[in-house]
This record gives C-alpha cells, structure tokens and sequence, in this order.
C-alpha cells in the first residue's frame, strides 16, 4: 500500500509541484490585492461590480485544482488529449504576461474593478498594445492547465465559464475607460455596457 502511494506521488509529482507554485503566486498576488484596495478605497475608489468580480477570482483561484480532480477522477476516455510541454509553456506563458500587467498598473492593480475619477487610462507595459491583457494573460494560463492536467469536458466547460465572466467584466471596465478619457466608446455590433455596472 505504502508502495503504491509513493508510486503516485512520483507519477504526479509535476502536476503537484504546478499547483504548489500556482498556490503561492496566487497567494502573493491576494496579499498584493489586499494592500492596493485599502490603498484605492482610502484615495475614494469606487468599487463597481464587487460580486462578480469575487465570483470570476474564485474560479480563477479553483480552476487548475478542478482541473487536475476531473482529469484524475473521469475515465480515461473522457481525458482524451493531455499535451504536458505545450500546457506548461502556456501556463508560464500566461503567469509571465500577467505579472507584467500587474507590475504596470502598480498600485492601481486589484483583483476588483475600482472606478476612480480623473484617472488616466493605463499606456505603459503590455497596455501599450492591448485593452486587457491581464485577463487574456489568465486565459491562456486556464488552457494550459487544460492541456496540462488533461483536456476533458468538466475543464473546458469551466474554462469557458470563466471567459463567460469575463466578457461581462470587459464590458464594465471598457465603459469604465471610456467615461476617464472621454473618447468615443466603441462595442462590437449587439454588445452594450448598459445596467452591467449592476452584475
């Protein structure tokens, strides 16, 4: 018995060392998010959208554990498609672009969408080239630990639950930007922003 269980240790000791490191950044970054926000709400930030946003973190903080139980628990059959190198290289793929991100906005970076008046739209490190590159950043890390522990069914369908979260935080945050710097605010064709302040 004793044999079998440091059998498996051994057989899964890459996917427990990926969820240890995953574990202490997300606990470095909820340590960085806790100093930030007394800092923005002491500054008189206005939190929009508090429980989704709490909702979308959760996910973020569960879905490489969930991942891992649903590859580990379903029948192989389910499991079709496990591509260890490519998830790693997402997985620090998406860590590396998501420090960047997070390192750029400095103070002003959270884990919640915080409204502060007069303040200018973020223009240094990855913002240079895109709108949201944090969130694009967690995406790529949520594939790769799809393809990482396994794709499977319950995974992507979490996965998917998340980028589901995050168009409606993407739309809040583009009003948001659009109400700092006063130019037009341009959506794709059917999508608006309206009454999502109060999701």
């Amino acid at each position: 018995m004793l044999d079998l269980t440091a059998d498996l240790i051994r057989a899964e000791a890459p996917a427990i060392l990926v969820l240890l490191a995953t574990a202490l950044v997300y606990l470095g970054e909820r340590r960085v998010h806790n100093y930030n926000y007394v800092y923005l709400t002491h500054v008189e930030g206005e939190e929009l959208i508090p429980t989704l946003m709490k909702t979308y973190y959760r996910l973020v903080l569960l879905f490489p554990f969930v991942a891992l139980i649903t590859a580990f628990l379903l029948p192989r059959a389910l499991v079709p498609i496990r591509a260890t190198l490519p998830g790693i290289a997402l997985i620090v793929l998406g860590f590396l672009s998501r420090s960047w991100s997070m390192r750029s906005l400095g103070r002003l970076w959270t884990q919640r969408c915080i409204y502060i008046a007069d303040m200018p739209r973020a223009t240094n490190g990855p913002y240079k080239f895109l709108r949201h590159p944090e969130y694009i950043a967690r995406t790529v890390e949520g594939l790769g630990f799809i393809l990482f522990f396994g794709l499977n069914p319950l995974s992507l369908l979490l996965w998917l639950r998340m980028i589901m979260l995050l168009s409606r935080v993407i739309k809040v945050e583009s009003r948001q930007v659009h109400e700092l710097s006063g130019a037009p605010l341009h959506l794709l064709d059917g999508s608006s922003t309206v009454g999502a302040s109060k999701l």
